[in-house]
């Protein structure tokens, strides 16, 4: 982590809302991606899997059935440049 203090970005089940942000804010907010991306700074591939995990967990507790949503809330955003990422 950067080391600035701070409450950790949980998600609230069964409606996988943010424990942390404000009422109804979807789970993980950019705040948990950024303390995510952070922890698995290593193990890129590992915070995809992860994730990956979570997403039918969500959509069976949640009753998030738009694939599209699940797409961007769970996936998208942990994919990794490999030209940035110096591959």
């Amino acid at each position: 982590m950067t080391g600035r203090p701070g409450p950790v970005h949980t998600p609230q089940r069964p409606s996988w809302t943010c424990a942390v942000c404000p009422v109804d804010t979807p789970w993980p907010c950019p705040p948990a991606r950024v303390q995510l991306a952070e922890a698995y700074a290593s193990e890129p591939l590992a915070l995809s899997v992860d994730i990956g995990g979570m997403l039918p967990l969500a959509a069976a507790e949640a009753g998030i059935t738009d694939p599209r949503e699940l797409y961007e809330r769970f996936v998208a955003w942990t994919w990794i440049d490999s030209a940035r990422a110096g591959r």
